[in-house]
């Protein structure tokens, strides 16, 4: 796993179609935000964000604190990326203490809305309650590796191959402010979830995307 991400890190090309202004204002503003991206994206969106930290974005991965999240750890680390030890499916309430903790110290924690196990393309809660507690706004990345070997899971995972372009659209910064009436939170992230549909549409037919 490790020499793979080297390949593609070093084989990949990426190119921001759409939003180039919201990431360069997010970049300049030298602050955290919660970058957001659908599971089954996790490869080119992973290293997208992983190219933003030579430009000063600390960028952060959660990661299990099982003994199979230590070796995930040190992958991180080796690419200079944060890990946070943690799960939400198993230690919710202690996740998202860690991820708050986290953004707080200046990182951007990436948020696969609908992993680790799903439903598909429905987005929980988790990353609009952190943008709520901690002030960081919601930083929305559609993805789409222009080849890729699909996997037969849940999601659709799909494993982007070696000298492949990575077409990635950006979303407008997106500030929650304080959650105040019931089900705040679910409608937003339901909302969330339409916007990063529509970004990967873009990202999907951008430059060499098929």
């Amino acid at each position: 796993m490790a020499g793979y991400i080297w390949l593609l890190r070093l084989t990949c090309r990426i190119r921001v179609v759409e939003g180039r202004q919201y990431l360069e204002d997010t970049l300049a503003g030298d602050t955290p935000v919660v970058p957001c991206a659908w599971h089954q994206q996790l490869v080119p969106s992973g290293l997208f964000l992983r190219s933003l930290v030579p430009r000063g974005m600390n960028v952060g991965f959660l990661i299990s604190p099982s003994r199979e999240g230590e070796f995930m750890s040190r992958v991180a680390h080796n690419h200079r990326v944060t890990p946070i030890r943690g799960s939400s499916s198993r230690t919710g309430k202690e996740a998202m203490q860690a991820l708050t903790e986290a953004v707080r110290e200046g990182v951007s924690p990436m948020m696969y809305g609908d992993g680790p196990r799903g439903p598909a393309r429905v987005f929980k809660t988790g990353a609009v309650i952190l943008a709520s507690r901690t002030g960081a706004p919601l930083f929305l990345v559609g993805a789409a590796a222009s080849r890729y070997w699909q996997v037969k899971s849940w999601d659709s995972f799909q494993v982007p191959k070696p000298f492949c372009t990575f077409n990635v659209a950006i979303g407008e910064p997106w500030p929650i402010g304080a959650l105040g009436r019931p089900h705040q939170a679910e409608d937003i992230a339901k909302e969330l979830g339409h916007r990063l549909d529509a970004l990967c549409e873009v990202a999907q037919g951008g430059p060499d995307a098929r």
